[in-house]
């Protein structure tokens, strides 16, 4: 069993080496533009963690893991989606309403996906109050491991 733990953290381990970490400090406040064309200004919450997903509308583990942000309480985290890679806005609304997933989802540049070293999808971000990273990771994670990840 220890070595079933073992071999999990080594592959997260490899496949987060180039996310940033906690020792970037605080997170800068994101100006983001919503699907409805709105921009957002966003910075740390003091009331709960942020969860920031990013994710491509082409990508398949998106598709069967996006779902499982719905089932976060939003009185204990903030989540946020972040649409990457995408040809145009209708692709992403396209994509949002295949998957029946209603979490608050704003479209991403090039420059953030540099900001935070977006290589693969999905990619996810755990920011505390100050918005400093607290954990990270990318690829399918199950309702128990987002939930875990952001306690």
């Amino acid at each position: 069993m220890l070595f079933i733990l073992f071999a999990f953290w080594a592959i997260d381990a490899w496949h987060t080496r180039n996310m940033l970490d906690g020792d970037a400090g605080p997170i800068a406040e994101l100006t983001l533009v919503s699907l409805e064309g709105e921009v957002q200004r966003l910075s740390g919450d003091p009331e709960r963690p942020t969860l920031l997903y990013f994710f491509a509308p082409w990508c398949s583990v998106c598709r069967l893991s996006m779902g499982n942000l719905e089932t976060l309480d939003d009185t204990k985290v903030r989540v946020v989606a972040i649409a990457l890679d995408y040809a145009n806005q209708t692709e992403v609304e396209q994509f949002l309403q295949d998957i029946d997933v209603q979490v608050p989802t704003y479209l991403g540049t090039n420059e953030l996906k540099e900001l935070f070293v977006i290589k693969a999808y999905p990619s996810y971000y755990v920011l505390d109050e100050h918005f400093e990273i607290q954990g990270r990771t990318v690829g399918y994670s199950t309702t128990l491991g987002l939930w875990l990840r952001t306690l």
